[in-house]
């Protein structure tokens, strides 16, 4: 057990030593210059387009309207435009997403999609 467990070890070595692991550690070792900033500093500025600002005009109304299994075309045609998506994931045939609906003074609506059907709302804000 002690010699197979050794000789499998010993593989192991001689194969990530022979590959081209250690130059490549090298590289990115190397400092490379940085013409461009990283993502976190990259200044926010907006499209023109009305809601990519956050100005939708989210309501308690609106936000009534919308029932679990809404459509997502229904929701869109509710809110006036497709929101933010936040997240999405596809997997098994089957779609996720989050998007929010973003208002003045911090108000918002986010819901949650399966297969363009409204899985979960909450709202922020809306009286």
């Amino acid at each position: 057990m002690k010699n197979a467990f050794g000789l499998i070890f010993s593989i192991l070595l001689l194969v990530v030593l022979g590959c081209s692991c250690p130059s490549k550690l090298a590289e990115l070792g190397k400092k490379q210059p940085t013409s461009t900033p990283p993502p976190s500093a990259t200044p926010y500025s907006p499209s023109s387009t009305p809601g990519s600002k956050g100005e939708y005009d989210v309501t308690m109304d609106k936000y009534q309207q919308i029932k679990i299994g809404t459509s997502r075309a229904d929701v869109e045609r509710i809110l006036g435009g497709k929101g933010t998506e936040i997240s999405s994931s596809v997997g098994g045939g089957t779609s996720f997403s989050v998007n929010k609906w973003e208002g003045e003074r911090f108000k918002s609506i986010i819901l949650s999609f399966k297969n363009d059907k409204v899985m979960s709302k909450s709202q922020v804000g809306l009286k």
